[in-house]
């Protein structure tokens, strides 16, 4: 039994000091993902992961804003992705605070 307490309170000790590094790289990974998610995504230069970034877009409608871009050239205005097939005006709304030219 009084092996068994100091080898406790050691472990504690370890692991106590470890504990802050953990929490510390945890906030770390939480404030680069909300500084990604933050960051303007260029739809005119955007790849197919980047562009399912944005919010309500999947693969495929990322596909088809690249399919679009590359029949119609870049985009000059935001409006222009309402013609994407699978975008209208309700989801533009939503993707316009998320998107650049």
């Amino acid at each position: 039994m009084k092996k068994i307490i100091p080898l406790l309170l050691l472990s504690s000790t370890f692991l106590f000091s470890i504990s802050p590094l953990v929490l510390a790289d945890s906030v770390v990974d939480k404030t680069k993902a909300m500084q990604m998610k933050m960051q303007k995504i260029n739809v005119n230069t955007a790849s197919l992961d980047e562009l399912t970034a944005l919010p309500g877009v999947g693969k495929k409608k990322a596909a088809a804003i690249i399919e679009y871009r590359e029949k119609m050239g870049k985009f000059t205005s935001l409006d222009q992705l309402a013609d994407v097939k699978g975008i209208g005006k309700k989801m533009l709304e939503k993707m316009k605070d998320h998107v650049s030219l």
